[in-house]
């Protein structure tokens, strides 16, 4: 029973991890997928942030353009310091809101080069950029000054604040359309990360609990399957084909574990006049009677198979053959002291012939089985209704 049990369980185990090799895929891309849309709202909000921004700005396009311009001709001084330190405050109270890592504006300088107008840094941050400081000009930049209106997102590998999401809108000029700078909005990878953490363990647990309600499913019908393949169609007990699997196993735990074991084959005497006198559907009706008392009968750790036509076996696990002579003995007697119980199967009585073996080491399933028959056969020669324990043939 133990090694059955155990087959259950590595069945279960091989079916959990066939379901979730097959679920793994499509979660996988599940994920890669959600993980696009995550970063393209980032973008999105980058950008969003920019436009905005740069939109604000415009409003005092004069007093910014001042400062832009002491940036580009290096004119110290030559500027509204109330207005830098105002718009400076501005954007760092900007910044908490949408938890972007950076917000700055820039003024090209060169082809290659802009230099930092505007930053939200903390004066005291170790990547506060103050007023002037140049820095390489990226790709994504460059198309960001070409554009006319709304922004320019997308991943940026900076040389020195490294990998960024990052968008870019345009500071424009009204009045003459020129563009005087950009805004640019950073977000860290992890911001990414951040909000991918819960739907990863949503997609995980999602996955997991789909792979166990899978499992259990595909379980449940392969042991339905599997039942219906062992049990005998008409008495739902064992069949002959699940008894030469189960003998076999427990020869090779007893073997394995020393414990002996006993079995007993049960015949119904005259089961053939039943069948002349009453018909085989009334026969096959106290095939089920019997069936049934067998099973109240004996315990719950005990396998009883039907084995042939009016034959039945019983594997009894840590018995004795003196022990399972009692619980024959108890089938006897119940099959006898009662009638069948069923409507029309009153006026038939019956008696069994049953032959008892137990299992000694070296002692084969086969060889077992033909002590057990040969037992029954000698409790018929006695005259039916008898009971024969078998004595060792080694």
């Amino acid at each position: 029973m133990k090694k059955l049990l155990k087959g259950k369980v590595h069945t279960f185990a091989a079916v959990l991890l066939v379901i979730g090799a097959i679920f793994s895929v499509p979660a996988f891309f599940l994920y890669q997928n959600v993980e696009k849309i995550v970063l393209k709202e980032t973008n999105k909000k980058a950008g969003t942030v920019a436009v905005s921004i740069s939109k604000f700005i415009e409003q005092d396009i004069d007093e910014y353009e001042k400062l832009s311009d002491a940036v580009a001709k290096n004119l110290p001084g030559n500027y509204n310091m109330d207005y830098y330190k105002k718009m400076s405050g501005l954007l760092r109270d900007i910044k908490k809101e949408p938890e972007a890592k950076f917000i700055y504006t820039e003024r090209l300088i060169s082809e290659d080069k802009i230099a930092y107008v505007l930053d939200a840094e903390d004066p005291s941050s170790e990547h506060y950029c103050p007023l002037g400081t140049k820095d390489n000009m990226s790709d994504l930049e460059k198309k960001s000054l070409k554009k006319e209106e709304g922004s320019v997102s997308g991943s940026v590998e900076y040389e020195r604040w490294g990998k960024l999401i990052s968008a870019f809108a345009p500071i424009k000029n009204k009045t003459t359309g020129e563009t005087v700078g950009l805004v640019g909005v950073d977000f860290s990878p992890l911001y990414v990360d951040r909000a991918m953490t819960g739907i990863r363990a949503l997609i995980i647990a999602g996955l997991l609990g789909a792979i166990l309600l899978a499992g259990i499913a595909v379980n449940v019908l392969l042991a339905i399957r599997q039942k219906s393949i062992n049990t005998d169609y008409m008495t739902k007990l064992y069949n002959k084909c699940y008894f030469d699997t189960c003998i076999k196993t427990a020869v090779k735990e007893a073997s394995k574990c020393g414990r002996s074991f006993s079995l007993m084959v049960i015949d119904i005497d005259d089961f053939k006049d039943i069948n002349d006198r009453f018909g085989h559907l009334t026969g096959d009706e106290v095939l089920k009677e019997i069936a049934a008392s067998i099973k109240k009968c004996i315990r719950d750790d005990d396998l009883c198979f039907r084995y042939g036509g009016d034959e039945f076996v019983i594997i009894l696990p840590n018995t004795t053959k003196e022990q399972a002579g009692v619980i024959g003995e108890r089938i006897q007697s119940t099959l006898l002291s009662n009638d069948l119980g069923s409507e029309g199967l009153s006026d038939i009585r019956i008696s069994l012939s049953i032959g008892i073996a137990q299992w000694e080491p070296g002692v084969s399933a086969s060889d077992l089985t033909e002590w057990a028959d040969k037992a029954m056969y000698s409790s018929k020669n006695k005259g039916k209704n008898q009971m024969t324990l078998s004595c060792s043939e080694k």
